[in-house]
């Protein structure tokens, strides 16, 4: 039956850090305690793990810790992201930690409960397709980028044909994960570009600043030739080699960089004393060069607040301020020691700008002073449009970088470790900021995977042809995901999930303070074509037919979909015990037999062959547990003589390892059904 555990026992239970079917673990260490409220219960509950189950099942420390003895951590990590178990992660093994874990909702359940619990599980995963899901990543940094360039000033935060992915990558990988091993993977992250950056001359080196913005003021009509030497969410700085003036624009669709050489001519206004132009003024970008910022003004709290109180329009002034980060849902400011009056504002951020900057966390400031803002009538925001920040901790002393922008696109690759070196992984799709632009998502969830990824191989792979297979990589909100699809000549279909992974439902008991599985299982075979749970049952018994008796060929199907021995289809997905069926196929075993005799033959084998033989094929792990002997109990279809399907219950127990035994069925009620 089912049962609901009121949200308030849970949220209680949870805040109060539960960790144990102990009721009193979680403070048995405060002084004074005497015993508090028993948040425990008793239960029998029915449940389906959810995508979030594997998930946490898989960061489960207890089952980090035993993945990790048993070296098999990369396919603990496949179960977190595929949504299933596998033949290296059992759930007999790694259920029980989880049970009583605080992330599972049922985790106070003591003594005497009992959870039946239906999962997924593939019995056969890819090695591959473990290795993937466990892949590490890595995103280049801007270090990365100067190391590339062999230069702290002269770079681009971009590889390109003059500092190459491919001579870098490698390197830096080697670095950051020192203990890796044949067969591992690792997701790389990195902006590169097709051309190279030119430091020195640039292109349009014909372009010379203009000297106009030392003197502008509100009203000018000026035709400025500068560059781009700051950006925000609604525009840029604009310098020449007298000043430097914001080009504001509330519909700004960020189609300029840093270091971009322009011509604009416009009206210079003013708001909250910044001089600024507006979107009316109009803009000729000339080329792309190189910037070098000039060493900044410092401003500490006392020179903020003298800095607020003045009274005439200015143009952008870049600077340097350091102080603590304050952020506040949409707003983001720097509070500074030594200031009585003024505070940091930040102007316009972007979102990889905010990305920079930590709540709490002394930083220090580069940037625009661009405008003072009041609070009432009293002028209080210092108002900074950002070009960089840095924490303030160790923080090395201040050097202007000399930044190339080049035109780049976000990359991201697959790098497979050989036992000695890196290299880009072979024969693997791994979908790029791009892709995931086209398909309106900035991540996959495993939903939308299953419906994206055939169109998106459809798309890359047009002429596939039959029986293609391919790996696919791609981003969630908890990493990267790796799945195999084949192409059946029309579709592309998820390998391992349409044929291997099926469901199963299995009792875990709360016994002696731990929580234990009782490996009974029930599997329900629906009848019918391409049913996955039955025809991974069915082939499983034509397949032990055709190892285990002799002259099987006389037995099974040219196929090798079905076998006359037992009466067993995986193509049709039922248990076939029509005996004019069997004797239209003429097989000489069943000369001189009645329909009732054959009929009862053939029960018998699948009672005492072939259906416990295809279960130790299928569990080979399942195991007594001291006195109790698992049960697995089958819901199947027989087609019986007269042409009539009809529903069947079977029961097995496992008496020793992978050894099955046979039960009850109920079609003995009728034996001549």
């Amino acid at each position: 039956m089912k049962a609901n555990i009121k949200k308030t026992l849970l949220i209680g239970a949870v805040a109060l850090g539960m960790a144990s079917c102990n009721e009193n673990s979680w403070n048995d260490k405060l002084d004074g305690f005497e015993g508090g409220p028993n948040f425990t219960e008793v239960k029998s509950i029915e449940y389906t793990l959810t995508a979030a189950d594997y998930d946490n099942l898989a960061k489960n420390s207890t089952n980090i810790a035993m993945a990790k003895a048993a070296n098999v951590s990369d396919a603990l990590a496949a179960v977190g992201k595929l949504g299933y178990f596998n033949g290296d992660i059992l759930p007999a093994d790694y259920v029980p930690a989880f049970l009583k874990d605080p992330d599972f909702q049922y985790f106070t359940l003591n003594e005497g409960s009992a959870i039946n619990l239906t999962y997924k599980i593939a019995k056969e995963l890819p090695d591959e397709m473990k290795n993937m899901n466990a892949a590490g990543t890595y995103t280049v940094t801007t270090e990365d980028y100067q190391a590339a360039y062999g230069s702290d000033e002269n770079y681009a935060e971009s590889f390109s044909p003059l500092a190459p992915a491919s001579a870098n990558i490698p390197r830096l990988l080697k670095s950051a994960f020192p203990d890796a091993v044949n067969g591992n993977y690792a997701v790389v992250n990195y902006n590169n570009s097709e051309t190279s950056p030119i430091f020195g001359s640039t292109a349009g080196s014909e372009f010379e600043m203009s000297d106009v913005l030392k003197d502008a003021k509100s009203g000018d009509e000026l035709t400025v030739n500068g560059v781009v030497t700051g950006i925000c969410a609604r525009g840029f700085i604009l310098t020449d080699k007298g000043g430097s003036i914001l080009y504001y624009n509330a519909k700004y669709d960020n189609s300029y960089a840093i270091g971009d050489q322009v011509e604009l001519s416009g009206k210079v206004g003013a708001f909250n004393l910044g001089l600024q132009f507006s979107d009316a003024a109009v803009i000729r970008k000339i080329g792309t060069g190189k910037y070098t910022y000039p060493e900044p003004k410092y401003y500490d709290g006392a020179a903020m607040d003298a800095a607020i109180q003045g009274t005439s329009d200015f143009g952008a002034i870049f600077c340097r301020v350091s102080g603590k980060v304050s952020v506040s849902g949409n707003y983001y400011n720097l509070i500074v020691d030594g200031a009585s009056t003024a505070q940091g504002s930040f102007y316009q951020l972007t979102a990889d700008q905010k990305a920079m900057l930590k709540d709490g966390e002394t930083m220090i400031i580069y940037g625009y002073f661009l405008s003072v803002s009041k609070s009432g009538s009293n002028p209080k925001f210092f108002n900074i449009l950002m070009t960089n920040a840095e924490s303030a901790k160790n923080a090395p002393a201040y050097s202007p970088r000399k930044v190339a922008s080049i035109a780049n696109t976000a990359t991201t690759a697959l790098y497979l470790y050989d036992g000695s070196a890196w290299a880009p992984a072979t024969g693997v799709s791994i979908l790029q900021k791009a892709d995931y632009a086209q398909m309106g998502v900035n991540v996959l969830t495993a939903e939308q995977a299953e419906v994206i990824i055939p169109q998106y191989l459809a798309n890359k792979f047009p002429y596939a042809s039959a029986e293609t297979v391919k790996m696919v990589v791609y981003a969630t909100e908890e990493g990267y995901c790796a799945v195999e699809y084949t192409f059946n000549g029309s579709a592309w279909t998820a390998t391992v999930a349409g044929n291997g992974v099926v469901t199963e439902t299995n009792q875990f008991v709360y016994k002696a303070g731990s929580c234990v599985m009782d490996p009974s299982i029930n599997l329900v075979l629906p009848a019918g074509k391409n049913q996955a749970t039955s025809t991974w049952f069915y082939q499983a018994v034509v397949d032990w037919v055709n190892a285990n008796i002799p002259d099987a060929s006389v037995y099974v199907d040219r196929f090798g979909t079905a076998e006359y021995y037992s009466g067993c289809s995986s193509y049709q997905g039922n248990v076939n015990i029509n005996a004019s069926y069997a004797t239209l196929r003429g097989l000489a075993p069943y000369n001189g037999m009645t329909d009732d005799e054959m009929v009862a033959l053939m029960k018998k084998r699948f009672e005492t062959e072939t259906a416990p033989g295809a279960l130790s094929t299928l569990y080979p792990n399942m195991a007594p547990i001291g006195d109790l002997e698992p049960t697995v109990t089958i819901k199947f279809t027989a087609w019986t003589t007269g042409s009539k399907n009809k529903e069947y219950t079977i029961v097995f127990k496992c008496t020793a390892k992978a050894k099955f035994e046979f039960v009850s069925c109920d079609w003995n009620d009728t034996p001549n059904s």
